[in-house]
């Protein structure tokens, strides 16, 4: 016999733009987990970075096989942070690292949006020109080659809105902290002689976000999707978030004027495809809202991929009111955690994951 849906209230799930609260929630679960994240696609639209610091690695074998036997039994509490860092050049990663390090090379400020792991860091700053994210990048890739960066979020649009819940253990936390920003910076690649073999200089529109919650991800989330695109006069950000059980939320977030409105969104898939590991995703999606906002995205090029995610470049038209159609290209996700608790793949995982100083064995 079927169980019936729980409907996913409010309570369950929370949206917020707030940089107050973007810092670390060490009062969550053991078994909870929590990312920054940063993404930009130079004006060119052939550059893309994405960069995530994680105080509880969502995919590693090492923090899902603990998870998995300790999350009931009270024993002492274990952290795996992880950096993934990856630049695309094209739709291409050219540059791929995730770095897994020790629990106690993990810091994050409680009171100020700051965190550092390993050599990596992120902090908001303010300068004369405008307040943003400062990042330092210091990570292992294969061929014992070292990349560095030093990167600039400066927030175009930022802290728009507060928070409407409170801290739960049953809940979800989204925190839209900056839906857009001006990326600047470089990135240096270093050979194993020390010697520098690539410099890159970057600019472009970025985007950040910060997601917390107290529950493992298996045992909660059936499907996530998410995308977002900088259009002249508005970003837009669409979210379909579906807990195991429970109905799905689908929301349109838009930025126009500095200001930032929510909507309930009815979401489309089509076409749907399987990617080389398994994972089926749909090539097209239509997202409508009461007032007529309509976004059509086409999932044209999987830049990375694994047994339980996918990321795209995607392009992505949006019609408003005004009728007028607006363009551009922006990044795209899926993820599907069921296979997370498979052991049997964690040593394909293994492979792409750098450990204790070292780089991964695959890129």
């Amino acid at each position: 016999m079927t169980e019936p849906l729980e409907k996913l209230s409010q309570e369950n799930f929370s949206f917020s733009s707030c940089i107050k609260t973007d810092v670390w929630h060490p009062e969550k679960e053991d078994q909870g987990y929590e990312w920054w994240y940063f993404d930009a696609l130079s004006d060119d639209g052939k550059d893309g970075l994405v960069i995530i610091f994680l105080d509880n690695f969502i995919f590693s074998p090492s923090y899902n096989s603990y998870t998995s036997k300790n999350k009931n039994n009270g024993n002492a509490p274990q952290r795996f942070p992880a950096i993934a860092f990856i630049y695309y050049k094209n739709g291409k990663p050219i540059y791929r690292a995730i770095n897994e390090y020790k629990q106690d090379e993990f810091y994050a400020s409680t009171d100020f949006p700051e965190c550092r792991i390993g050599k990596n860091s992120f902090r908001l700053e303010s300068a004369p020109y405008g307040s943003g994210y400062m990042l330092s990048i210091n990570v292992k890739l294969p061929k014992k080659r070292i990349l560095r960066a030093k990167l600039e979020w400066l927030s175009i649009e930022s802290d728009l809105m507060k928070p409407k819940i409170s801290q739960s253990n049953s809940s979800h936390f989204w925190n839209l902290v900056s839906p857009r920003s001006d990326v600047t910076g470089w990135i240096n690649i270093i050979n194993r002689k020390g010697k520098r073999d690539a410099k890159i200089h970057f600019r472009g529109s970025g985007y950040h976000d910060h997601n917390y919650d107290s529950r493992w991800l298996p045992d909660t989330l059936e499907d996530w999707q998410w995308g977002r695109a900088h259009f002249p006069d508005a970003t837009a950000v669409y979210y379909r978030y579906k807990e195991i059980k429970k109905d799905e939320i689908s929301k349109l977030f838009l930025v126009k004027n500095d200001v930032l409105t929510e909507r309930n969104a009815i979401y489309e898939e089509q076409e749907i495809g399987r990617d080389k590991f398994g994972l089926k995703y749909p090539k097209r999606i239509r997202i409508t809202t009461e007032d007529n906002i309509k976004i059509r995205v086409k999932q044209q090029q999987i830049v990375d991929s694994s047994f339980f995610y996918l990321r795209f470049l995607s392009e992505m038209t949006m019609a408003m009111r005004d009728g007028k159609p607006r363009k551009t290209t922006g990044f795209t996700e899926h993820l599907a955690p069921k296979t997370l608790k498979y052991r049997w793949l964690d040593w394909l995982v293994n492979m792409r994951i750098g450990r204790n100083g070292k780089s991964s064995l695959l890129p």
